[in-house]
């Protein structure tokens, strides 16, 4: 468009804009008033809300407070305090042992779980030459009381 086209159209909408402006005053100038402070007030509530919730601490991460294992060997090691960035593992968590100080371990080697398993404890089975001794005196073999009475 050139220059004198788009003054043209400016001026034919700024004319609709103040008649429309002028018949919403004549025929609406008591509510006008009410709607335009709704308006202000309107926009200081949404102006506080969005720079209060904004200004917000991101929310905790969803791993916080979880069990760690590792991968290899199933070993438990504690409790995920926070996740990190380390320069020579990379992505890490930041795991609290049972009784000891946070560590990092790299978010590959571990495995994290909703609750704590406690495994058993693994009691040696018993061998053959392990077995302990009976209390029964041993009996013969039943060959021999075959025997024994034949020669009586």
């Amino acid at each position: 468009m050139d220059g004198l086209t788009m003054k043209v159209a400016l001026t034919i909408g700024a004319l609709l804009l103040i008649g429309f402006l002028f018949l919403v005053w004549k025929f609406f100038a008591k509510v006008f008033k009410h709607v335009v402070i709704m308006l202000f007030i309107g926009a200081a509530l949404m102006t506080f809300f969005y720079y209060r919730y904004r200004s917000l601490p991101p929310p905790a991460s969803q791993y916080i407070g979880k069990h760690a294992y590792m991968k290899a060997n199933g070993e438990y090691i504690g409790v995920v305090e926070a996740e990190g960035e380390d320069s020579r593992r990379g992505k890490v968590w930041i795991i609290r042992p049972v009784g000891g100080y946070p560590q990092k371990y790299s978010k590959s080697r571990v495995e994290l779980k909703d609750k704590l398993e406690i495994k058993p404890e693994q009691t040696p089975t018993p061998t053959p030459e392990s077995k302990p001794a009976s209390d029964k005196p041993e009996s013969k073999p039943a060959s021999d009381k075959a025997h024994k009475k034949k020669k009586n």
